[in-house]
């Protein structure tokens, strides 16, 4: 079976009789063919036998193989034994950044970008478990945090991974180091009352003619465009300040501005809640300030306790890692386990999984672990696609497998939530970013192949071995060139003629 076939070898060895050689902007560079035995799309369709054709890192089409048709260029993926599911979608998580930023209480003016690290091991694990969409906010340890952002684990670069910049913030009703919960409250509303009382002031000096605020950004050379150096009107459902059209929006300090457009509504709001007595709260919070039709709770294993209220806000929930919530009894020392989905489930609640680690208990772990407590097949693979995805606002581009969605594709070797299967391939934008039969970390863990290089060698200073680098030249020997050829093709993956030359031409090399 072969992953990776090219069709395109009898119109070329044509093209090559006419003296025409094809260029290599052809169609095939742009279109990817993805063959499944099963595909599940999470929009309602299981299809038996099915094809996914993905253009310019977009579903183009999507059906049974005998209903597509498919360009005859295109390199195919896949086959009858694997299944193709949807990328999944981490509705929120603050791995991946190299420091959390969380010392100051409210530091809205900060940007999770300057955090992110692009070769953390944390995206590299994302590839190997099939979660292609990521939304990173900074944690919990803090009132207002800074400014988050929608990524896929691809990229060198912060800016190749971005799906979406500058996207949402995070408000912590739970306490941070250091405080109660009444000076974390007090702590909150001290800022959204400071910025009320800020934008009157600067009506009033507007109206004065005392603009100084406007002179100050003037001088800091903060009026950068037309659109930044006009005024208009606020908008917001909580509460408005009337008149600040006067006020041009590049004189409002750059601390202050981000608190102003999530009154708006211009930014989604993740509100945390560490236990159930932070859950009404947080939703009179979001109510006196606009922030209902924005704004996601971010949820304690706990706050199950509180769904009633939660759903009569309309509020939609990221569930904690932890799913299970065990309860003892202060005077007869009994233990009441909860499945906290389950609850949420029940009542109607839209809610999201999030994953313990990116290894063992990975979104896939989540939602077959709440089958296995007794939920419905459908909302377990929902709460890990589709759900997060319409918490995000990607409902329209990832968490299922639609024409026009991103060509985010896993191809598994069973069911999603089969114990035994396998994320095989992860394909992001229709470009294939990971591959098992290549991956050298679970070789050495799961088969013990040491990749090489990794072990120490001890030898007499006057012996060379052969499998030791000199010269700067690593020189495996000939067991070892022998071991990866076989292990190259020992499942049948090659990718196509081209990895077949390719070790070739490292064989004949060493």
């Amino acid at each position: 079976m072969s992953l990776l076939r090219n069709r395109t070898l009898v119109p070329i060895a044509a093209s090559f009789l006419f003296g025409i050689l094809p260029s290599a902007s052809a169609a095939a560079s742009d279109t990817v063919v993805i063959e499944a035995g099963r595909i599940i799309t999470q929009a309602g369709d299981d299809i038996i036998d099915g094809v996914i054709v993905i253009t310019d890192g977009r579903i183009s089409a999507i059906g049974a193989a005998a209903d597509i048709e498919t360009p005859w260029d295109a390199p195919v993926m896949g086959g009858p034994d694997y299944t193709a599911f949807p990328g999944f979608v981490e509705a929120h998580t603050n791995r991946g950044m190299d420091r959390p930023n969380e010392n100051l209480d409210v530091t809205p003016f900060l940007n999770v970008r300057d955090s992110i690290d692009p070769v953390n091991a944390y995206f590299e694990d994302c590839k190997r478990w099939g979660v292609t969409t990521l939304n990173v906010q900074q944690g919990n340890n803090t009132v207002v945090a800074g400014n988050g952002r929608i990524v896929k684990p691809v990229g060198v670069t912060v800016e190749e991974m971005t799906i979406r910049p500058d996207f949402g913030y995070k408000i912590s009703l739970a306490p941070k180091g250091g405080k109660s919960r009444a000076t974390q409250r007090q702590t909150l509303n001290r800022t959204f009352n400071d910025l009320r009382d800020n934008l009157t002031n600067m009506v009033e000096s507007a109206k004065q003619d005392e603009d100084f605020a406007r002179r100050e950004a003037l001088g800091q050379g903060r009026e950068r465009d037309a659109d930044e150096g006009e005024g208009r009107a606020m908008l917001g459902t909580g509460w408005t300040v009337d008149g600040l059209e006067m006020v041009k929006r590049s004189s409002i300090d750059e601390k202050v501005l981000p608190l102003l457009e999530m009154v708006e509504g211009r930014h989604r709001t993740f509100i945390y809640c560490g236990a159930p007595m932070d859950v009404q709260p947080a939703i009179d919070f979001a109510t006196m300030n606009g922030l209902l039709g924005t704004a996601t709770l971010v949820v304690d294993d706990s706050c199950w306790k509180a769904a009633d209220a939660i759903k009569a806000s309309g509020m939609s929930v990221i569930l904690d890692s932890n799913m299970l919530h065990i309860e003892r009894d202060p005077v007869t020392e009994e233990e009441t386990e909860t499945f906290v989905p389950s609850v949420y489930a029940e009542k109607g609640i839209p809610f999201a999984l999030t994953s313990a680690n990116q290894s063992t208990n990975s979104l896939w772990f989540q939602a077959a672990l709440c089958v296995g407590y007794g939920m419905d097949r459908g909302a377990a693979l929902a709460a890990v696609t589709t759900t997060p995805a319409d918490l995000l606002g990607l409902g329209e581009v990832v968490g299922s497998l639609e024409v026009g969605h991103a060509g985010n594709v896993l191809l598994l070797s069973g069911d999603p939530l089969d114990m035994t299967s396998w994320v095989e391939y992860t394909v992001i934008d229709g470009e294939k970013i990971y591959d098992r039969s290549k991956d050298i970390r679970n070789k050495h863990l799961l088969y013990g192949v040491e990749p090489r290089g990794a072990t120490a060698i001890e030898s007499d200073a006057s012996e060379t071995p052969s499998d030791i680098e000199v010269d700067g030249v690593d020189k495996p020997t000939d067991e070892a060139t022998e071991e990866e050829v076989t292990e190259e093709h020992a499942d049948g993956h090659g990718d196509d003629h081209g990895d077949e030359k390719e070790v070739e031409e490292t064989v004949k090399k060493d």
